[in-house]
C-alpha cells in the first residue's frame, strides 16, 4: 500500500468523488415522491447507525489501539445524531448533528489522519463513513428544508463544551491510546491544528476554533435572515 499524501491527485479525485456522489444524491432525492424520500430518510438512518456500531470491528480490522473501540470523536457523535434524528427520534438530534458535522467531517475529507493511501480499507472506510455523515446532514437540510436557529447554535455550544470537559477526563483515564477530539494531543498528519501552541496548550485554540466552526455553519442561515428582513 502506498503511504497517503495530502493532496495527491488520489486525495482530490476522492474528496471531488464523495461531494459528487453526496450532490447527486440529494438531488435525486429531492426530485421523488414523498414516500420514496421518506425511504431514502429511513434508509440513510441506518446505514448511519450501523456504521456508527461498526466501530468494534473497524478498530480491530484496522489494527488500532483497543481505546479506538470506542466510538468518542465527534463525528462519530454526529454520525449517531443525524441517524437519529433520520428514524424519527427528534429535531434536536438533527441541530447537534448540524454544527458537529458539517465543518468538521469536511476538514476530515480535506486533512484526514491516514497512514495509506487508496485502496486500503481504512482509507475506503474514512471516506465512506465521514461522506455518510455530510449526505445524513444534507438531506433534512437541502430535502426537507430543515435549518437551525440562533438558540439551537448556542445550546449546541453549550453541550459541546460540556462534553469536552468529559471527553477530556476520558481520554486520561483511558490511556495511552486515547485522544478522542483531538484534546490530548495533536492528530497525526497536516491539519489545521499544526499551527497551534504544542499539546496540550493546543486546547487553548481547538475550543476557539471549533465555536468558531459552528458559528460558520449557521452564519450562511443569518444572513439569509437579516437579508429577508430588508
Amino acid at each position: 500500500m502506498q503511504p497517503f499524501t495530502l493532496f495527491n491527485s488520489t486525495h482530490i479525485i476522492s474528496i471531488v468523488s464523495t461531494y459528487l456522489i453526496i450532490a447527486l444524491i440529494l438531488v435525486w432525492v429531492s426530485y421523488q415522491s414523498k414516500p420514496i424520500k421518506k425511504n431514502a430518510e429511513v434508509s440513510i438512518g441506518v446505514l448511519l447507525i450501523t456504521h456508527y456500531f461498526m466501530q468494534f470491528f473497524h478498530a480491530i480490522s484496522f489494527e488500532l489501539s483497543w481505546q479506538e473501540i470506542i466510538p468518542l470523536h465527534m463525528c462519530d457523535f454526529s454520525k449517531l445524531s443525524i441517524g437519529l434524528y433520520l428514524l424519527g427520534y427528534g429535531k434536536r438530534y438533527f441541530h447537534c448533528a448540524f454544527f458537529w458535522g458539517i465543518i468538521p467531517a469536511s476538514m476530515a475529507l480535506l486533512t484526514p489522519a491516514l497512514t495509506y493511501a487508496y485502496p486500503h480499507p481504512e482509507y475506503v472506510n474514512f471516506y465512506y463513513g465521514h461522506g455518510l455523515i455530510l449526505l445524513g446532514v444534507g438531506l433534512p437540510v437541502f430535502v426537507l428544508k430543515e435549518r437551525p436557529k440562533f438558540e439551537d447554535f448556542l445550546s449546541v455550544t453549550k453541550i459541546t463544551l460540556a462534553m469536552t470537559a468529559l471527553i477530556f477526563v476520558l481520554n486520561h483515564l483511558l490511556g495511552e491510546g486515547a485522544n478522542f477530539w483531538y484534546l490530548k494531543d495533536k492528530p497525526d498528519g497536516d491539519t489545521i491544528i499544526n499551527f497551534f501552541p504544542s499539546a496540550p496548550f493546543h486546547i487553548l485554540g481547538l475550543i476557539p476554533a471549533a465555536i468558531l466552526a459552528f458559528y460558520l455553519t449557521y452564519l450562511p442561515y443569518e444572513l439569509k435572515d437579516r437579508f429577508s428582513k430588508t
